[in-house]
């Protein structure tokens, strides 16, 4: 059927330049700063309750930004950057649901 798009050739490897989909984390992590950065920057109206202030809940959404700064381009790290990368990656994993207002 002409102009008729059928299923039969689709594919995922399409979908994506392959370098985003080979290198996901770096891709993501492009994706997630600026989004960060500006939630951060929001004159926020509350915070997850284990934080006593809007100050330590902005230090620990810089901890996230800091890790995802990092895997960003390179591909291997220092200690003290591997380090900075899970502390950040554990924060993100633990406030996910929290990232709104």
């Amino acid at each position: 059927m002409k102009g008729k798009k059928t299923n039969e050739n689709w594919s995922h490897k399409n979908d994506f330049p392959i370098e985003e989909v080979w290198g996901t984390y770096h891709t993501l992590s492009q994706l997630i700063v600026p989004r960060l950065l500006a939630f951060k920057a929001l004159e926020k109206h509350g915070r997850p309750a284990d934080f006593k202030d809007i100050q330590e809940w902005n230090n620990t959404i810089q901890k996230m930004i800091d890790a995802f700064e990092l895997m960003k381009y390179a591909t291997t790290y220092s200690e003290e950057e591997e380090h900075a990368i899970v502390q950040g990656l554990d924060l993100f994993s633990k406030y996910y649901l929290y990232l709104w207002d």
